[in-house]
C-alpha cells in the first residue's frame, strides 16, 4: 500500500460507507456521485491507475475510466484488481484490507449502476411510442444496458444494433422481451439476503434493469 496509512484508509472508507446507505434513486444522484468520486479517489491512492486487461493499465485514473467507458468497464477493472491482489506476494493483513476495499468499490459501482438505470427508466417513462427512433433506442440500450442481450446457452454474443439491422423492429422487440424473461427468472431465483441496514444493490440493479426494459418494450413501435 502506498504512503496511505491503514488508519487513514479505514477513516476514508467509513466516510464512503455513509454514502452507500443511500437508495439508488435519481433524487439522490448528486450525493451518490460524490460517494463514487470519493471511492475512486481512494482506489487511485491505494492501487494507482486501473487495470483494463491483465498487466495493462488504463491511461487515466478510475474516475476517468468511469466517465469515458462507463460502469461495466469500471466493474471489469475492479475484478482485474481483485485477481491481481490475490496473486501478488504481500502481507496477509494488507491483502485482506485491499480486498475489503475492492468489495466496497463493487458495492459503490452497483449503487451507481442502479441509480443510472432508475434515472434512465424515468426518462423513458415520459416517452410515447414513436417519440424515439429505433436507432436512438438502440443507442440507449447500448449505453444503459450493454452492447447486447444475454445470449442463449451455447450462442455467441451479439449486439442490439445487429438485431435491428438483421431482424428489424420485430426482432428487437422479441429480444427485449427475451431479456425481460431472463431478468424475471434471475430475480425470482435470487437468494434473499437479510443484511440489516444494507441495501443489496446487485439485486436492485436487476430490478431496475427489468423496469428499464419494460419501458423500452412499451415505447418500441409495433
Amino acid at each position: 500500500m502506498p504512503s496511505l496509512t491503514q488508519s487513514e484508509l479505514i477513516k476514508r472508507a467509513e466516510k464512503i460507507r455513509e454514502y452507500q446507505k443511500l437508495p439508488p434513486t435519481s433524487s439522490e444522484r448528486l450525493h451518490i456521485n460524490r460517494g463514487r468520486q470519493l471511492m475512486y479517489e481512494l482506489l487511485k491512492d491505494v492501487f494507482g491507475d486501473p487495470l483494463i486487461a491483465p498487466s495493462k493499465l488504463y491511461s487515466g485514473d478510475w474516475e476517468m475510466l468511469f466517465t469515458n467507458s462507463g460502469v461495466d468497464s469500471l466493474m471489469n477493472a475492479i475484478l482485474l484488481q481483485q485477481q491481481a491482489v490475490q496473486q501478488k506476494t504481500v502481507d496477509e493483513q494488507q491483502r485482506k484490507v485491499e480486498l475489503v476495499l475492492l468489495k466496497l468499490a463493487t458495492y459503490t459501482t452497483n449503487q451507481v449502476k442502479a441509480m443510472l438505470l432508475d434515472t434512465g427508466t424515468d426518462f423513458l417513462a415520459m416517452k410515447n411510442p414513436g417519440d424515439m427512433s429505433s436507432e436512438g433506442i438502440v443507442r440507449r440500450l447500448e449505453n444503459d444496458i450493454g452492447k447486447g442481450p444475454t445470449p442463449p446457452p451455447n450462442q455467441a454474443p451479439f449486439t442490439w444494433q445487429v438485431i435491428l439491422e438483421q431482424q428489424a423492429l420485430a426482432g428487437l422487440r422479441a429480444w427485449v422481451a427475451y431479456e425481460i424473461n431472463v431478468l424475471e427468472y434471475q430475480i425470482n431465483s435470487a437468494p434473499q439476503k437479510d443484511e440489516k441496514d444494507k441495501i443489496n444493490f446487485e439485486f436492485v440493479v436487476l430490478k431496475n434493469k427489468l423496469s428499464y426494459l419494460k419501458q423500452v418494450l412499451r415505447i418500441l413501435p409495433e
